[in-house]
């Protein structure tokens, strides 16, 4: 039967309190890393730290690196600085860079000084590369060998480094300047005759990326050709390390909620049970007055034209109707083309097509809604040309939303910021203060007001 989490925290508890560090060893003994740090996550960061140092290298860090980084950070503050710095020469290398950059600047520069040699100097290579690029989530934990070697040789070599390395399926094959020239899986150099070279029997068409190739873009290659690791390389095609498939699976995790939270103006993503209420709000109150500014400005525009709405009241009817109808259409618009964006299926290249296409989507949208419109405007008053002036504003505002919500996205592309920042609330704002000037315009001059 399943473990809950919910009800694992508190055993770990008890036990913690009563002494019982043998028992709790016992207890985690065959559980997965994984598993571990979802029992232990919803403990307090004092007693995480304890349960930790208690399990021991290696499953004590392997459960470490499975919780969140803000949560390792608190995790670590909690713990003596010399077992914090044996709890990180455990870690996998990318994810000891980003813990570092995570904690203090104080407590950091407290901290490195006591991590071994080695594995400082593989923490200043990392933290070179600029975030967001593959150097900054590769490991160098990967299995390359000479091109040179027979079979037999490449699995002695295999047999002798394996222990330290996060991956050993894929096995790249260097030249002696240790440039990347092909990639041979374990399954064939174990059925492969022993005495040929791996030069001649590797795939010389390995998939690589540069380490200053764009995160996204790496997870797509990996997506794309069914990788379990693909190889980093410098400028000169030299290998420096390798970006494997959990590493991808965290970045496309990251991105989507960065993206769920812009595009729902929800600000910074937090781990939410962890933050307190005011926290939130902090979040969250920016985007709120940024709206709340436009939306003054819609309450402005009906004010300039209050003689003409209470002169034909109906039209203050059509209003939500009409701001609605654009909100909606701009969001679904904005919503394809970010997502399109996101997942490589469309570019900054395409944006001419995009923009024809939304032409006639929006005009072909536009014309049933307005035809919906002006049937309820003319049931409503009987009149023509409240009919016509809903029908010919429906079809304005859907058109026009429909555009602006497929080219806003490109246009925050164009100029390096992230399209989800057209956030469904922000651009249903922004359309309602367009819809506005539309639809009373229109009426001014249709109805004679």
């Amino acid at each position: 039967m399943e473990r809950q989490p919910s009800k694992i925290g508190p055993e770990l508890r008890g036990m913690l309190q009563e002494g019982k560090a043998e028992d709790i060893k016992a207890f985690l003994k065959d559980q997965h890393p994984y598993d571990i740090a979802e029992f232990i996550g919803s403990l307090e960061p004092h007693e995480i730290a304890r349960i930790v140092l208690i399990l021991g290298d290696p499953r004590g860090p392997d459960a470490f690196q499975k919780l969140d980084t803000d949560l390792q950070v608190e995790v670590l503050l909690e713990m003596p600085r010399r077992e914090g710095a044996r709890l990180m020469e455990d870690m996998d290398p990318d994810e000891r860079v980003d813990l570092l950059k995570a904690l203090p600047g104080e407590e950091a520069e407290k901290v490195i000084p006591l991590i071994a040699q080695a594995e400082r100097n593989e923490i200043a290579r990392l933290a070179d590369y600029e975030e967001g690029t593959a150097g900054s989530v590769m490991t160098t934990e990967y299995v390359a060998v000479s091109g040179d070697l027979t079979v037999a040789e490449a699995l002695s070599e295999l047999r002798r480094i394996a222990p330290d390395r996060e991956t050993i399926y894929n096995v790249f094959v260097l030249d002696d300047d240790r440039k990347l020239i092909g990639v041979i899986t374990l399954k064939n150099l174990f059925i492969l005759p022993s005495l040929a070279k791996v030069k001649d029997v590797m795939k010389s068409d390995a998939k690589s990326v540069s380490v200053g190739d764009d995160v996204e873009d790496v997870a797509r290659v990996v997506r794309d050709y069914d990788l379990i690791s693909v190889p980093a390389v410098d400028e000169s095609d030299r290998l420096v390390g390798i970006v494997t498939v959990d590493d991808v699976v965290d970045v496309f995790e990251e991105e989507a909620t960065e993206d769920i939270y812009r595009y729902g103006a929800a600000g910074e993503p937090l781990r939410y049970l962890p933050s307190s209420p005011l926290s939130l709000a902090r979040q969250r109150v920016p985007w709120l007055i940024l709206l709340a500014a436009v939306g003054f400005i819609s309450g402005a525009i009906i004010h300039r034209y209050e003689a003409a709405i209470t002169s034909v009241f109906a039209l203050a009817v059509f209003i939500p109707v009409i701001n609605a109808s654009g909100g909606n259409a701009g969001t679904q618009a904005s919503t394809v083309i970010i997502r399109s964006l996101a997942t490589g299926e469309v570019s900054l290249s395409d944006s001419l097509r995009i923009f024809w296409k939304e032409i006639v989507v929006g005009l072909s949208m536009g014309v049933v809604v307005g035809l919906v419109g002006a049937l309820r405007g003319y049931l409503m008053e009987n009149s023509i040309r409240l009919a016509v002036t809903v029908g010919l504003a429906m079809v304005s505002v859907v058109l026009l939303a429909t555009v602006m919500g497929a080219v806003l996205p490109l246009i925050f592309k164009k100029i390096k910021l992230d399209p989800a920042v057209v956030s469904g609330p922000f651009i249903a704002s922004v359309l309602d203060v367009v819809a506005l000037l539309i639809y009373l315009e229109l009426a001014r001059y249709m109805l004679n007001i």
